[in-house]
């Protein structure tokens, strides 16, 4: 509650306490002093009335006679303050009583063991009655103290009107004290809640003082500007791209937002510059490099664009451009005329002449037609397709043409993707193909795995839909990884199952065998998971082999320690086939379907069959005929000397649960 309270309210409070404090103590310490008083006035009032009669008390003793004792009355009778008296002799025996003696006697006995007795109104005091210091008796007084009392409250009241002044006193300090010590502060936190340092709005303070406000009005000023400056520095470093100082990302989906919003505006258009082949300079000559062409590329479309334009450096190689209040037939001639420079931008490096090319996006739009989402994914999308269609393009983005349409249904289905690898709603399921033994009979099966994905609304996605969508977004290695993964959870659980397999083959994409996340994968699966590793044969395209195979020498050498197999898949497609059979280290070999299917009426298909035969005898390597339809297939293959038979005839892709009879 207390520090709810303002400081001036506190101030005024404290002070009229402090005030009421020191009134009180004072009344406290005036009544303890005039109790003091009065009784010690009372006692010497007594003790004169004993002594001044002492004589005549002592002769009325010795002598107790009327014309004494009247004459002592008549002298008692000049003391106002006396109520009564009693005279005792040495034997305590009373001889003379003088008016009111009921107080005396009430308390006799208390005077036994003291000389003194006060009550709220009188004095009762004892005093001997001496001569020649031989005690001839005693005389007890009845002293009245209402006038010492009277007194007393009278000067009481006084001090009681005075507190009310004190105060009125106390508070008109209070508010002087407020008005010149507290004004600093309330001007300080005045301050304080109009400035704001960031947008370079400040209250500065000044002053008079010498004093400590000086420096506290000096320390706000310094620290607002140093706020100030710094803010600035910062919202330009939140603003911009470090590496361009073109604005960044953020600031311009800021504005294009305000851009959305802005019905002033009959259109804008956002334009989207993105420079391809920067992988190939970033691995000739360096990162160094590729910053100072950045650097260039963002000079050369500075100076492209009017001052008014809001140039950004986004993701990567990437450039945005807004042109608030224009249309496309404004500026559609100058970036065809830029287009075409860019499609060979050169600069220098070190000696060596470096060139990239750029395609270039641009949509135009109205306040309130997209949302900043609709609308970054509409000018990717647009982006995207020029690059599909081939370098140094131009598209202008129209949503109802057929490329957009398809290139729209990709994102949807790229996000299909990345929902299932990450449980939902979108699904993957494992299927199997049962891959066929043509030269012998036995009980043990092979198959391969396949994957097959639902979207959203539980609807079938082909995987001739997905999986080049996949490729195109480098999303292979994790639908590779999850496949590898989820066999294994599922498979693990059925030992005999595992016990009747002869063989499982799974594919992987090409880039997935160098993939660091693929590789430490498989490496904890064979910890983690209690598989007979002989069993697995990975599967690699041949024209995705040739590459990674160079590069994967290592991962090679320890999937053949660890025993797992490898196989080529599609052999004969791709260009020196024969060559890389020889040289790469495969245990099996995968006949692409297109011979296996003319092999009947075209001899020369199936003279590449019985060749690849021969040659994976030699090298002791398995071969699997894909594509097998039809029992003469089956007997011609067979005949031929092919291991394994793959096709719709042998047997249909069904549920991996299916095999496992579950």
């Amino acid at each position: 509650m207390w520090s709810k309270l303002s400081i001036k309210t506190q101030l005024i409070v404290f002070m009229t306490f402090l005030v009421i404090v020191i009134e009180v103590g004072t009344l406290i310490v005036i009544q303890n002093m005039y109790k003091s008083e009065r009784q010690e006035f009372a006692i010497a009032q007594a003790q004169t009335l004993s002594k001044s009669l002492n004589n005549d008390l002592l002769k009325a003793i010795l002598s107790p006679n009327v014309d004494m004792l009247s004459d002592i009355t008549f002298r008692l009778s000049a003391f106002k303050v006396l109520n009564g008296l009693i005279l005792y002799d040495s034997n305590s025996k009373p001889i003379f009583k003088y008016k009111k003696i009921d107080m005396i006697k009430k308390y006799t006995d208390t005077l036994q063991n003291k000389n003194a007795y006060f009550s709220d109104k009188n004095l009762v005091l004892k005093s001997k009655i001496t001569s020649e210091d031989y005690d001839f008796g005693f005389t007890i007084v009845d002293i009245d103290m209402q006038e010492h009392k009277d007194k007393q409250t009278e000067n009481l009241k006084i001090l009681f009107l005075i507190l009310p002044v004190a105060l009125m006193f106390s508070f008109f300090i209070s508010l002087f004290l407020s008005k010149n010590y507290i004004k600093p502060f309330s001007q300080l936190l005045n301050a304080f809640k109009k400035s704001n340092p960031t947008k370079n709005k400040i209250i500065f303070l000044k002053t008079e003082a010498q004093n400590e406000i000086k420096e506290l009005y000096t320390a706000f000023n310094n620290s607002m500007k140093e706020i100030s400056s710094s803010s600035i520095k910062l919202q330009y470093q939140a603003d911009h791209d470090q590496l361009t100082g073109l604005y960044n990302r953020f600031y311009i989906e800021n504005r294009l937002m305000q851009s959305l919003k802005d019905e002033t505006k009959s259109s804008n258009i956002l334009i989207l510059i993105s420079l391809d082949e920067l992988e190939f300079i970033q691995n000739s000559v360096g990162n160094q490099a590729l910053d100072e062409l950045l650097k260039i590329f963002s000079n050369e479309i500075s100076n492209t664009f009017s001052q008014n334009a809001i140039i950004a450096k986004i993701e990567g190689p990437n450039f945005a451009i807004l042109l608030e209040d224009s249309k496309t037939s404004d500026i559609l001639e100058l970036i065809k005329q830029k287009q075409n420079e860019f499609s060979d931008f050169r600069f220098s490096w070190e000696g060596e002449a470096i060139s990239v090319s750029a395609v270039v996006g641009l949509i135009e739009f109205k306040p309130f037609e997209y949302t900043l989402k609709e609308l970054i994914k509409a000018i990717n999308t647009t982006t995207h397709l020029s690059k599909s269609i081939g370098a140094n393009r131009l598209h202008i983005y129209n949503p109802n043409d057929d490329i957009s349409q398809r290139f729209e249904q990709e994102i949807k289905v790229a996000n299909f993707i990345k929902e299932a690898l990450h449980k939902g709603p979108s699904q993957f399921e494992l299927y199997a193909q049962a891959i066929v033994p043509l030269q012998i009979q036995t009980d043990k099966i092979s198959y391969e795995i396949l994957i097959r994905m639902w979207d959203s609304q539980k609807n079938f996605v082909s995987p001739i839909d997905f999986l080049p969508t996949a490729e195109r977004y480098q999303l292979m290695a994790e639908i590779d990884i999850h496949v590898l993964t989820k066999y294994l959870q599922i498979v693990t659980k059925y030992p005999e199952h595992i016990k009747n397999l002869h063989s499982v083959h799974i594919n992987l994409a090409g880039s997935t065998l160098n993939n660091p996340d693929f590789q430490k994968n498989l490496k904890e699966s064979i910890l983690k998971y209690n598989f007979p590793w002989h069993k697995l044969e990975l599967e690699l395209t041949e024209t995705s082999a040739v590459g990674n195979f160079l590069e994967a020498k290592e991962f090679i050498s320890w999937l053949k320690n660890i025993g797992i197999g490898l196989a080529l898949d599609d052999f004969g497609t791709g260009m020196s086939s024969f060559e890389y059979l020889k040289n790469l280290p495969f245990d099996v070999v995968k006949i692409d379907g297109s011979f296996v299917k003319d092999m009947h009426i075209d001899p020369t298909d199936k003279a590449v069959i019985k060749y690849i035969q021969e040659i994976a005898s030699l090298k002791n390597q398995e071969t699997v005929a894909e594509y097998v339809e039809t029992q003469e297939d089956v007997d011609e293959l067979t005949k031929i000397g092919i291991t394994y038979g793959q096709g719709y005839f042998l047997g249909k892709p069904k549920p991996l649960s299916d095999w496992l009879n579950i």
